[in-house]
């Protein structure tokens, strides 16, 4: 049937039909779902689950872990982060304006929440990153901003970030790679690679 690789770095978009089994994949990446048989992933020979994935769910309101942007920031991380550390990153990802570590995530537009996921994943610093309909209720310039912060994260953090959404003409001009899937239960099929 074929194989679907991914280098450090690249953005892979993942397209199909409504319902196809797009998020099912990504849940599968994660270690949430299991793999068809016969069917497994891994990256450098050793099982996803041995290397730091995260993953951003098509959820909205969003659910949250903790009750501060410092608690997002820094749940599930081995280490507590200077507080310079996690404004810089928040400023990275454009959230420098009126949110502080103490504002309470639940006052975040969807905007401001997708990049508070992605500034959490930046400072957890995975291997692989999934993201669910990220650019989903947003404007087209709001979209392709975040696309592009996405994309030089990917590229300067060396992070494989896996996209699954419906609005995929968006990803288009930063996707490196773009696999479709015809069947949840079969792997997807390389479209195009940069």
């Amino acid at each position: 049937m074929g194989d679907c690789h991914a280098t450090s770095g690249d953005i892979i978009l993942v397209t199909g039909k409504n319902g196809c089994g797009k998020s099912l994949w990504l849940q599968r990446m994660a270690g949430l779902e299991p793999f068809p048989a016969g069917i497994a992933a891994d990256i450098d020979g050793m099982p996803l689950q041995s290397w730091p994935v995260r993953m951003l769910f098509d959820q909205w309101p969003a659910m949250w872990l903790g009750q501060s942007v410092h608690d997002e920031m820094t749940f599930g991380l081995g280490r507590q982060p200077e507080p310079a550390e996690i404004m810089k990153t928040l400023a990275d990802w454009g959230l420098q304006e009126g949110i502080t570590a103490r504002t309470p995530p639940s006052t975040l537009n969807r905007l401001q929440s997708v990049r508070l996921i992605l500034a959490s994943m930046n400072m957890a610093g995975p291997v692989l990153a999934l993201l669910d309909n990220p650019t989903d209720n947003l404007s087209h310039d709001d979209a392709a901003d975040l696309i592009s912060d996405i994309a030089g994260w990917a590229r300067k953090s060396k992070t494989i970030v896996v996209v699954a959404c419906n609005r995929w003409q968006d990803w288009q001009v930063e996707a490196t790679q773009q696999w479709h899937i015809h069947c949840s239960d079969e792997l997807p099929q390389l479209r195009g690679h940069a």
